[in-house]
């Protein structure tokens, strides 16, 4: 069911920001917001709410009250996420399919910045600065790069490769992509699969697109609070495991051995944290005879959350925080961003 809406739509817009949105009331509106402030003007923005139980639909039809720009689509019951942009992406009327989830936000650049840069790309995605909350200022938030934490380091823009993709496991980003492209090839997410993102992504590349990958980030993703699409983290890397071993199977895989090393490794990357949550949970409820029979029936699982436990360490020892902002700052995080981002980091490309 669609908010009903009178306003005549009149050129059609370059980009469709998509904003899928379940149990997110009281992070919407800065998500809109941060759309809304865009430097780039010509967009419009889909948001469907996936069958929320709080006030996501009412804070979205209030948005959209007061700005044309913005539509809202509500799905009777939860469908889930895969589905929910699928259905975004059948009313979109732009030249280019922008994702936005409803806990998360922009830079105020970033579509006229990542615009910019396209060129012939039918692909474009930029740095993603995962947000997290102070421990020492419970008022500010500590933003780190992913493409550093995937150990990606870019001084300029560059071509990514579905190796690449798969080897730095560069699922999280957030691309801007040509509506011709997903129509010619009549892609969408597939609402069977557990992780979504991933393999759309990873669809993408296999069909040969152009995917420009910029050094800079202009996306900020939430990562303070469980996901309001998948709050069981078992559930969460569990499926990532099982996706990624039916991309095993896929044309694209076979005869490329480094392809589907990169797609193992992955695997062995999620049964790590997923050991390491499982081993966690299993020490804080004192469950000590349940872990003495996970040490001697699964010890693969025990080194790839060792692993895992000794590449977190190192992490948190040797990364910098690109900066810390409040709530309000993301015009002074915009112009702090595109000084700081170049200086940390290294010259070398992927």
């Amino acid at each position: 069911m669609s908010l009903p809406d009178t306003r005549e739509q009149t050129a059609t817009p370059r980009v469709s920001i998509i904003v899928p949105a379940y149990n997110v009331a009281g992070y919407l509106e800065r998500a809109l917001d941060s759309a809304l402030a865009q430097t780039m003007p010509n967009f419009e923005v889909i948001v469907v709410d996936d069958g929320s139980s709080d006030a996501t639909y009412e804070v979205a039809c209030r948005i959209a009250a007061r700005d044309p720009r913005v539509r809202v689509l509500r799905n009777e019951r939860n469908i889930g996420l895969a589905a929910t942009r699928n259905r975004a992406f059948s009313v979109a009327r732009s030249e280019w399919i922008a994702l936005l989830d409803g806990d998360d936000a922009w830079l105020p650049s970033r579509l006229e910045k990542m615009l910019s840069a396209s060129g012939d790309a039918e692909v474009v995605s930029d740095d993603i600065y995962i947000v997290r909350r102070s421990s020492t200022k419970p008022d500010e938030y500590i933003l780190r790069s992913l493409l550093q934490e995937q150990r990606v380091w870019l001084i300029k823009p560059c071509q990514l490769s579905l190796l690449d993709f798969a080897r730095h496991d560069l699922g999280l980003v957030k691309p801007i992509i040509r509506r011709s492209f997903l129509i010619e090839h009549r892609l969408a997410y597939d609402p069977t699969l557990p992780v979504e993102d991933f393999s759309f992504s990873f669809e993408i590349l296999a069909l040969g697109a152009r995917w420009l990958q910029l050094p800079l980030g202009y996306y900020l993703y939430t990562s303070d609070r469980e996901s309001a699409i998948c709050a069981d983290y078992r559930a969460l890397w569990q499926g990532t495991i099982d996706t990624t071993k039916i991309l095993l199977n896929h044309p694209a895989v076979a005869g490329d051995p480094a392809l589907a090393a990169a797609l193992g490794q992955r695997i062995k990357n999620a049964r790590g944290i997923l050991g390491f949550n499982t081993f966690r949970d299993m020490l804080r409820q004192r469950r000590f005879t349940e872990i003495a029979h996970l040490l001697l029936e699964q010890p693969s699982d025990i080194a790839s959350t060792a692993k895992f436990i000794t590449r977190r360490l190192h992490l948190r020892l040797t990364r910098k925080p690109v900066l810390t902002y409040s709530t309000e700052d993301l015009h002074k995080i915009d112009k702090a961003v595109t000084a700081l981002s170049v200086s940390i980091r290294k010259p070398t490309t992927m």
